[in-house]
């Protein structure tokens, strides 16, 4: 007799913990990707013009601005996730963003924008974790992977989110479109009550300060592995893929600003699409030949597809034909980390242990977009500066090194 597969025997509540992690997390890249996706006319209009390099300076200030409120978000949240639990700091987290995403629509200038997007970061930083630890300890060994992919793939939903929006709303405005981010508030009213804690949260929640344990024996190489993977992964995403909507704006801009809305919301849907199957497709590659081999394949793939497509890409066709290839990797690398990083760590401190090494790589990541305005600003034009950025992504191959396979082990207790 064959034996059942992962999505068989599973309980009502456990596809509704799937549901509402990716209502989070697609919701979270959702109000998180609409700066991008405006930053060309947003700046251009709060700085009064449409020169690239000086866009790209002040632009990738801000962008690095929200970085760091992502990475002090996560820092913040996951003890307050392990202390009182995931489904509540979920909610209180996509209040969070849903809220000051609003509010940039209201910004005079470019230094409001980034207090803006600081706290919109706070609330996005901090959703991850919770939302990663409730799949791993609802959900059976045997499935975890493949939900912890279809989590991290609904990101690509926020994207093309971000995208519609922009494509319907942008006409009326930049300020509409930051106006609308505050619908992800319904699913926080959503979250907080269909959702339960999990049981093994409740059993092993403790009041000691889930950091105090954090780089105590071998916990300590499992957290410096994660973290630097993950600066890797997302000083390359913040850095380049991000500012793809950019690099078409400034390669269309003799069209105007309003005439290139509908190229910039297909470059970014082909972009995240190919995510979406990049996300869909680790934890089968994850299941069959180990966490590290997946992950290795992902950063090889990323550090050959990022630097060539932006080299080699001369015209909007040969953008669109290209960038799913890049956001498969670039963007589908993160799914190894919802999937290997709660297999690392005991359940007091996972949702700690998962935010630290998540967005404390954020603060390094965060001079990405800050270095890629500055190269912007030096070579005036797009292209080659994110090329350049994006050859990080070799570095996620040494790091890979000193990883330890979690492959067929329980999840620690």
């Amino acid at each position: 007799m064959a034996d059942p597969k992962w999505y068989q025997e599973l309980t009502t509540y456990q596809w509704r913990v799937l549901l509402c992690a990716c209502l989070g997390w697609a919701l979270d890249i959702m109000d998180g990707y609409l700066y991008a996706i405006i930053l060309f006319p947003a700046m251009s209009d709060l700085l009064g013009t449409t020169e690239s390099a000086v866009i790209g300076w002040y632009g990738g200030i801000v962008l690095s601005i929200f970085m760091i409120g992502w990475a002090l978000g996560g820092l913040i949240f996951g003890p307050i996730a392990d202390r009182y639990g995931r489904a509540k700091t979920m909610a209180i987290t996509i209040l969070i963003y849903a809220t000051f995403t609003a509010l940039c629509g209201i910004a005079a200038n470019w230094w409001q924008l980034a207090i803006f997007r600081f706290l919109t970061g706070l609330g996005i930083g901090g959703e991850w974790a919770a939302g990663a630890a409730l799949i791993a300890e609802s959900w059976p060994a045997k499935s975890r992977a493949k939900a912890a992919g279809i989590m991290q793939a609904s990101g690509g939903i926020g994207f093309f989110l971000a995208s519609m929006l922009y494509l319907f709303i942008g006409p009326y405005g930049w300020r509409w479109v930051f106006a609308l981010g505050v619908l992800p508030a319904v699913a926080a009213f959503y979250i907080r009550r269909s959702l339960e804690e999990p049981e093994r949260w409740v059993k092993a929640k403790s009041a000691k300060n889930p950091y105090s344990g954090l780089f105590t024996g071998s916990l300590r190489r499992d957290v410096l592995v994660c973290t630097a993977m993950a600066v890797v992964a997302t000083f390359g995403y913040q850095g380049a893929i991000q500012w793809v909507p950019s690099w078409i704006s400034a390669m269309l801009q003799a069209q105007g600003p309003r005439a290139v809305i509908p190229q910039v919301s297909l470059i970014t849907s082909v972009l995240n699409f190919g995510g979406m199957f990049g996300c869909l497709a680790l934890p089968f590659i994850a299941d069959r030949y180990g966490r590290k081999r997946a992950l290795y394949y992902y950063f090889l793939g990323a550090s050959l597809s990022v630097p060539t497509t932006f080299l080699l890409a001369q015209n909007f066709t040969q953008a669109v034909l290209v960038s799913p290839i890049m956001g498969f990797f670039a963007g589908g690398v993160f799914t190894g980390f919802a999937i290997y990083f709660p297999e690392l760590f005991p359940t007091a401190i996972r949702a700690t242990a998962q935010g630290f090494c998540y967005n404390f790589a954020r603060f390094f990541s965060a001079v990405a977009p800050f270095a890629t305005g500055a190269i912007v600003s030096a070579y005036g034009s797009f292209a080659p500066a994110i090329a350049i950025v994006g050859l990080v992504y070799l570095l996620g191959l040494v790091v890979l090194a000193y990883a330890r396979e979690t492959k067929g082990q329980a999840l620690p207790d």
